[in-house]
């Protein structure tokens, strides 16, 4: 009886735990699409959720580089997820020939923690 027991503990051990998920949040900020004069196309995927559940999600951008929660312009939050999935908006009224950084970020409900994706740039035509 005691061997069973171990066995079946052994077996808990091995199997009982998911090592594949990510502790935190982890997110890439794809390149721009259908950049316009005034508008683009922002593109990011949730590769890993991690083990806070829901996350916060969305994009920061501005005209000044080293973007966070705190300094950036604007913030869109795109509301709450518990999955990996990609998501992108259309960001319209930019201002013509301007350089723009745009960051995707998730965050704890509370925004307690936050996490962030690569930082890009583009400009916007004439």
């Amino acid at each position: 009886m005691l061997r069973r027991l171990f066995i079946l503990f052994i077996i808990q051990l091995a199997f009982g735990c998911d090592t594949d998920e990510a502790e935190f949040p982890e997110l890439l900020t794809s390149d721009v699409q259908q950049i316009g004069s005034t508008s683009v196309v922002l593109e990011a995927e949730i590769k890993e959720s991690g083990s806070i559940r829901p996350i916060q999600y969305g994009f920061l951008w501005g005209t000044q580089g080293g973007l966070n929660i705190f300094n950036a312009l604007e913030k869109l939050d795109l509301g709450s997820t518990d999955a990996k999935k990609k998501f992108s908006v259309k960001l319209e009224n930019l201002t013509p020939a301007t350089t723009y950084f745009v960051r995707s970020y998730a965050a704890h409900p509370d925004y307690s923690q936050i996490f962030y994706g690569n930082e890009i740039s583009f400009s916007t035509l004439n």
